[in-house]
């Protein structure tokens, strides 16, 4: 009965990853497209101020949105499961007033510190006026995410999913064309185009569950403080996380800059999206259920909870080991296909950003327990002041002593200590263990993997290529088998031919 309730178990992680992976893996093609586009149009230089304004835009959403988009969800998600229609009204609407005030709120911060953000960003004002523009931006993709999170809360995954997908094609079919016209000058009116676009599909989709319209009631703003201050508080400690996170990404862009050039951010920028292409589907798909499912369960038998944990390692480790292996061999390749040829020398940087990505996975499940606990305090000083502290200055002084590949280092070297950290902390602070199974299996995935990367160093091309092959096949094949074992794959092949077989029939 066990053994049963442990497949369904790794057969239900691999069922939410199948839905938003497959939505991922669209919004990744076309945020492919997209990128060559950009790649060939915008260029390196392009790139990078592309990459400074889109990383101070996603600040100052963060700063706006004040963790609503995370703390809203279980509350939702409570309201939804109470199955009583009035106090689930009443909930989207309080969390809908409060996003709302958070989107005005973020044009006033982008208006008033849009000289600032300027200077800071490129050294002159000049860019002022770009960051003034950025402000509508800011409101739509505000609002268009408080959407997400009441689609998250009510457990509408599918459409969830298929929502994902809006954002990288409105981008592709959009943005493109403002870019071939206007050049550089068209980086901001593109985002405001797609972000404004985008709001409008996404609320107008969610606005299609009856369950989500409400009458119209006025929360005052002393209501709205006294039935979200929960809300607001856990959210407050999620965005000093997330701002934070935000914040040392672009202040690390702006010191690559100052100290290289615009040219050595895009190079960065590209490698960081190649690698976000192949792996952070998976965080995303993983992540949308997960979190959730793990704090429901914590709540009420931990013991299930932590178990939960450690399938979820276990699920992550054999999806993530074949993705990184086969991006590790096909970096080149990726690059000239993804890119252009000029973003050839970040091959090196790739690898090592695909081989932090593995241990990046592996503290991924673990660290989701501070969040379903609502441990405000760790999250506060372990996942955000240190997290950021410790991230920036190794990142800082890897690109000061070995330039565009001491990027790639140090994104390797922070990924391994974050790993060691959250291991003995999160038992410290929580009594959870990784299991002997999964130790196990994480370590031989993980030499596995670094076994392909060292074989990126090897100088005849032949041989390298030959034992990087070889290793990934390897990796794949070990990977499936140990897939098969935990949720009888083959069976859940056989029933789906079955199934279509019969429906063939039946139409027939």
């Amino acid at each position: 009965m066990e053994n049963k309730q442990q497949v369904s178990t790794y057969r239900r992680i691999l069922s939410s990853t199948t839905i938003f992976g497959g939505a991922q893996v669209l919004g990744t093609l076309f945020n492919v497209i997209r990128g060559k586009f950009v790649a060939t149009i915008l260029r390196s230089e392009g790139m990078g101020v592309s990459s400074v304004i889109n990383n101070a835009s996603n600040g100052l959403q963060q700063l706006s949105l004040m963790g609503l988009n995370v703390a809203a969800v279980p509350d939702i998600s409570k309201a939804n499961a109470s199955e009583d229609a009035k106090i689930l009204a009443a909930t989207i609407r309080l969390v809908r007033r409060l996003v709302m005030a958070a989107a005005i709120i973020g044009v006033i911060i982008t208006v008033a510190l849009s000289p600032f953000i300027s200077q800071l960003s490129f050294g002159t004002t000049d860019y002022t006026k770009y960051f003034l523009l950025l402000a509508a931006a800011v409101f739509f993709n505000v609002i268009g995410t408080g959407e997400l999170t009441i689609m998250q809360g009510m457990r509408r995954y599918k459409l969830l999913a298929f929502c994902s997908i809006v954002p990288p094609l409105c981008g592709l079919l959009l943005s493109v064309p403002i870019y071939y016209i206007w050049g550089i000058e068209g980086i901001v009116p593109a985002m405001i185009v797609g972000s404004v676009v985008y709001f409008v599909i996404i609320k107008t989709l969610s606005y299609k569950d009856k369950r989500s319209r409400q009458e119209r009631e006025h929360i005052s703003l002393r209501t709205m403080w006294q039935r979200g201050s929960g809300i607001i508080k856990f959210g407050i400690v999620m965005t000093a996380g997330t701002l934070l996170g935000t914040l040392t990404t672009y202040a690390l862009t702006v010191y690559i800059s100052r100290l290289g050039s615009l040219n050595d951010v895009g190079f960065y920028q590209a490698a960081s999206t190649i690698t976000t292409q192949y792996v952070g589907l998976i965080f995303t798909a993983m992540a949308a259920d997960y979190y959730p499912h793990l704090s429901g369960l914590i709540k009420t038998d931990v013991k299930e909870a932590f178990r939960l944990v450690n399938q979820q390692t276990e699920i992550i480790s054999l999806i993530m080991t074949p993705i990184i292996m086969l991006l590790i061999l096909s970096a080149p390749v990726a690059i000239s296909i993804l890119l252009t040829d000029e973003f050839l020398e970040t091959g090196r940087m790739v690898r090592l950003l695909g081989m932090a990505g593995i241990f990046k996975a592996l503290c991924f499940p673990m660290d989701y327990i501070a969040y379903a606990k609502s441990d405000t305090p760790f999250i506060f000083w372990v996942e955000t002041v240190w997290g950021c502290a410790k991230t920036f200055t190794i990142m800082a002084l890897s690109y000061y002593f070995m330039g565009l590949d001491g990027l790639g280092y140090g994104a390797l070297i922070t990924s391994i200590v974050d790993f060691i950290v959250c291991i003995v902390l999160i038992r410290w602070r929580y009594g959870f263990t990784l299991s002997k199974e999964c130790l196990h299996l994480i370590t031989f995935t993980t030499l596995l993997t670094a076994a392909c990367l060292g074989a990126s160093y090897i100088h005849g091309t032949i041989v390298k290529y030959s034992l990087m092959a070889i290793l990934t096949t390897g990796g794949f094949i070990f990977c499936y088998k140990q897939l098969d074992q935990r949720m009888h794959l083959k069976g859940i092949t056989t029933r789906l031919k079955a199934k279509i077989w019969k429906g063939g029939s039946h139409e027939a």
